[in-house]
């Protein structure tokens, strides 16, 4: 294969060269308050100034300062396929705005004096992040090149779309995650991809010789950059044309399964997996299982290869408030309102984690994470898990706070090393800030009902009841699975039962299911004691007292 530095190759070695290595945290860059790409002028008046131009073909176009103008723009750079909404109404995000969270404080993790929630906007150089707690946004703040409409670069949270992908047609039966990838595309047969189990792909155990290592230029990612370009190749040019192609030609080095090793040509093969299982691009996989059915408020886009194959490694871009719904779906176990979007089996994958210790041999500065289907897990109490991308890309879910954090970033140095200190500590704080603020919340863990009516319950019965975000409850009547739906004002709660299931049992047990349900639709308040039990009132005095299950 001819070695030939193209005009695309010297643009993505320049931005590699000084975002990648970290080289322009030691050089002092702007502040995010100078870099600010309106403040800089990018591509402003028609036409804008030569100085103040940006083409997909300059050495520096994603080099900062620029960075922070492209990241909002790629579809005016280079050609890309549309995530179809199927023209659904996009869904009203409920808001709560919280003034107080951004006086939140924190210690960063590598010391140094106290940051506030809104110190960290800008030391992180965001573009815009957004707090939704309870299914409500309560905090939600824009800069630089981004608004509540703008269309914004996910980089490699995109990968975590791929593993979601995947998960799904695992839990549906489509996939198998023991089959061998040579034996799903032949063409991978003979690649180091062939010999790896598809798990082995998603959860990226795979033994690659193959380096991203943006400071040595004969790396094999510019090879694969080269061959993703959507621009001309060059005369004499005899390489890979395409991601699938690429991956072709990726050889083996070690045996898989045994270390973690983070490597976006995982993501292209997992993303071939996923089109040649369901003759379908993860594009449109995406929009017609996930995207369309989420309410969101735009078209969202993936940018493509030369043959228009969508970057599933990081190519997909959206705007922050539907990040924030595809936050909740996750939260919400894949359930959008009363409608199981992604079967619940493939988000409590995910959120189950994977292996610390083969995760640890990664050399990563993150002690108890893993990494599974392509999400981050923390291995914290609160079983937070992520999807990360680089210059400060995030979804952030954390169960126990049933709190989601979306933020969108151009921090100049790409990786997440930089902005971890100042973010993963932010995210803790504002997750304790939340629990704290309102610990009568009815959300998060089952309660395990204790008493109904002052007559108790059956000993082992299963009644229990389960409030989600979205206002769905659900639980266990006794015998049989509650379905009804709950709003909360105040203190002024409302049960509507829509009914259960109707499995026959033992006469005891149906009287105290009648009774339960009954119950229920009466309620009109609550109230946590402090033993930590949720009393429940009708108008009439008669109460429903249940404890968190753990």
């Amino acid at each position: 294969m001819n070695k030939i530095v193209t005009p695309f190759k010297a643009a993505m070695m320049a931005a590699g060269l000084a975002l990648g290595s970290g080289a322009m945290a030691a050089d002092a860059p702007l502040d995010a308050q100078a870099s600010d790409p309106v403040a800089m002028g990018w591509m402003q008046g028609f036409p804008p100034p030569q100085d103040k131009t940006i083409r997909f073909t300059d050495p520096d176009y994603f080099a900062f300062p620029k960075l922070r103008w492209t990241v909002c723009h790629f579809r005016e750079l280079m050609p890309t396929a549309g995530v179809n909404t199927a023209q659904s109404a996009a869904s009203d995000l409920a808001r709560a705005p919280d003034d107080k969270i951004g006086a939140v404080t924190f210690t960063p993790l590598n010391g140094g004096p106290d940051l506030s929630w809104d110190d960290a906007f800008d030391a992180n150089y965001t573009d815009g992040v957004m707090v939704v707690h309870h299914g409500k946004v309560v905090y939600e703040r824009y800069a630089g090149c981004l608004d509540d409409s703008t269309l914004h670069g996910a980089m490699s949270v995109t990968k975590s779309l791929t593993g979601l992908l995947a998960e799904l047609l695992i839990a549906e039966g489509t996939l198998d995650q023991s089959g061998l990838v040579g034996d799903l595309i032949p063409e991978l047969q003979d690649s180091a991809f062939g010999g790896a189990t598809v798990r082995q792909v998603m959860d990226m155990t795979t033994a690659l010789d193959y380096s991203e290592d943006y400071a040595d230029p004969d790396a094999e990612v510019w090879a694969y950059a080269e061959a993703g370009s959507p621009l001309p190749k060059p005369e004499g040019y005899d390489g890979p044309r395409g991601y699938f192609e690429f991956l072709e030609t990726v050889q083996q080095d070690g045996e898989h399964g045994k270390a973690f090793g983070y490597k976006t040509v995982n993501a292209d093969a997992l993303g071939w997996i996923i089109s040649r299982a369901t003759d379908m691009s993860v594009a449109e996989l995406l929009a017609d299982r996930v995207w369309s059915k989420i309410g969101p408020r735009r078209e969202a886009f993936y940018t493509v290869d030369g043959l228009g194959t969508p970057f599933a490694g990081g190519g997909f871009n959206a705007t922050l408030g539907d990040m924030a719904r595809l936050g909740l779906l996750m939260l919400n176990q894949g359930r959008v309102g009363d409608e199981q979007i992604v079967p619940q089996a493939a988000i409590q994958a995910i959120a189950a984690g994977g292996d610390p210790e083969v995760f640890d041999k990664a050399d990563y500065d993150l002690p108890g994470w893993s990494y599974r289907s392509m999400w981050w897990n923390t291995g914290n109490d609160h079983g937070a898990y992520a999807a990360r991308g680089v210059h400060g890309q995030t979804i952030w879910i954390d169960p126990a706070a049933d709190m989601v954090i979306v933020r969108f970033a151009s921090n100049p140095v790409a990786a997440n090393s930089a902005n971890d200190p100042t973010s993963l500590p932010a995210y803790a704080a504002i997750a304790d800030y939340l629990m704290e603020s309102e610990p009568a919340s009815l959300t998060g863990e089952e309660w395990i009902i204790e008493d109904i009516a002052g007559r108790g319950v059956i000993d082992n019965s299963p009644a229990r009841l389960q409030f989600q975000a979205d206002g769905a409850l659900g639980g266990n009547t006794t015998c049989n699975l509650l379905i009804a739906n709950w709003t909360l004002d105040g203190d002024t709660l409302s049960i509507a039962p829509g009914g259960s299931t109707r499995m026959a049992c033992p006469p005891a047990l149906m009287e105290q299911e009648d009774r339960l349900l009954k119950l229920l639709g009466e309620i009109n308040a609550y109230r946590i004691d402090d033993t930590g039990a949720l009393v429940m009132s009708a108008e009439d005095g008669s109460t429903i007292t249940a404890r968190r299950a753990n």
